[in-house]
């Protein structure tokens, strides 16, 4: 039955991945490096699973934007912006619908929350951001920034590191922060950029 789950979440993942190629391999990457820090936190195996579902099905929502606004090599307008924030809510309710994956849609919805209360959809702040959420917002953000996107060139590791580490308490929970450096410094994260 896992085995069919897991086929299922990576068919979908790659569905998300065929929308919009500029992230191909994402899903993947957000996956390993979200079970990462989560093991570097020493969280529990179940956690550990439902985070690593949540982390390839985290952009799932993507389906339901336009492929103009995905694809967009300059600036997005507000309008198109907005747009793309409702992309976890997309996300959120297209999982939500299938019982084992119930509590992953929860951290699908609210992976772009921040903990000062100025992220999105609902504008969470601090512990009520559920921790596989924030933990997502970290993998979901170093990939990110690691990656070459149409808009701009992959970022070096220690600057990728320098900005997230200068956006602890304010974007990233501290404490998955701290886990993510801990990862790196033990060489559990490597990238391929700069």
């Amino acid at each position: 039955m896992r085995k069919i789950y897991l086929e299922t979440i990576q068919a979908l993942a790659t569905a998300i991945e065929a929308k919009d190629p500029y992230t191909r391999g994402h899903s993947e990457r957000v996956a390993m490096y979200s079970s990462i820090i989560a093991e570097e936190m020493n969280l529990p195996e179940d956690f550990l699973n439902t985070l690593n579902f949540a982390a390839l099905l985290h952009d799932i929502g993507k389906i339901g934007i336009p492929d103009e606004i995905l694809n967009k090599p300059g600036k997005l307008s507000e309008e198109e912006f907005d747009r793309i924030r409702i992309h976890p809510i997309l996300g959120a309710n297209i999982v939500e619908k299938i019982d084992f994956l119930a509590q992953a849609s929860s951290y699908i919805r609210f992976h772009h929350e921040r903990q000062n209360g100025r992220g999105y959809p609902e504008g969470l702040k601090g512990e009520n951001i559920p921790l596989g959420a924030a933990i997502l917002a970290v993998a979901d953000a170093f990939d990110a920034m690691t990656s070459d996107r149409p808009y701009r060139r992959a970022w070096n590791l220690d600057d990728t590191l320098h900005e997230i580490e200068s956006n602890s308490g304010i974007q990233f929970r501290p404490e998955v922060v701290e886990a993510l450096k801990n990862a790196v410094k033990k060489g559990r994260i490597r990238i391929d950029a700069g």
